[in-house]
């Protein structure tokens, strides 16, 4: 079986595979060596591997080295772009999602966007190469920067507006937000459309499902699409 473990700023996302198939899912707000020790004691691990954009997890890495034929994400997808690039400080999170854009359209210009915490743009060409594009806040750190910062504003919730006319607080935020969002991606889509033919655009993560219909040619997946990465990983390893 294979562990595949992904570490975001908020959440935790943990799966168990074997021959590609799903067998296990959890998610956890914290993940420790506590965590892991009682999924290794209760599955028998052969390959593991770990994308982290949070806290370094020295302890989990030395557990996962003592237990499981560990795969280091960084070491092992450089033997899979095909252009001259420092990847040093480039987020695992997005390396994985190279991976995933790869597993799935090997012979395609693809550029992925990620919703989280934090929004990224990545492009994988047909030539299996790797552009590293921008990253910009995401929604809640859109809202957060502006309730944080001004006098009388507590929202929490935003929607998808249908217009862009305000009638109250909320409206306002959700036009300016979403909407916002919306227009910068449809915007960097538009942009590496004049320069990549065909381009297929693929939007991933865990704020996603709030666009899902609102960006015309764009292909809407689950925050599970990292995983993709990382199972592509193992497999080139065993």
């Amino acid at each position: 079986m294979n562990l595949l473990i992904d570490i975001g700023n908020t959440l935790a996302k943990i799966r168990i595979s074997s021959k590609n198939k799903i067998i296990k899912e959890y998610v956890f707000p914290k993940f420790d060596d506590h965590e892991l020790k009682n999924i290794l004691n209760k599955y028998e691990i052969k390959f593991s591997i770990i994308s982290n954009v949070s806290k370094p997890t020295p302890t989990i890495i030395s557990l996962l080295k003592k237990h499981t034929d560990y795969v280091s994400l960084k070491q092992n997808v450089k033997k899979l772009i095909f252009n001259d690039i420092d990847i040093s400080e480039v987020g695992d999170d997005r390396l994985a999602l190279f991976c995933s854009a790869l597993s799935k359209y090997p012979k395609d210009n693809v550029l992925v966007i990620d919703l989280g915490t934090c929004i990224t743009y990545d492009l994988k060409t047909s030539k299996n190469e790797y552009m590293p594009g921008g990253i910009s806040p995401g929604m809640y750190l859109r809202l957060n920067s502006i309730s944080d910062n001004t006098f009388n504003i507590d929202v929490k919730k935003l929607y998808h507006p249908t217009n862009v006319f305000a009638t109250d607080t909320i409206s306002s935020l959700s036009i300016g937000i979403i909407k916002g969002i919306q227009y910068e991606i449809e915007g960097f889509i538009h942009h590496y459309s004049t320069i990549y033919d065909k381009l297929r655009v693929v939007i991933n993560g865990g704020d996603s499902k709030l666009f899902a219909g609102k960006i015309k040619n764009t292909i809407f997946t689950n925050s599970n699409f990292i995983f993709e990465g990382l199972e592509l990983l193992i497999n080139k390893n065993n």
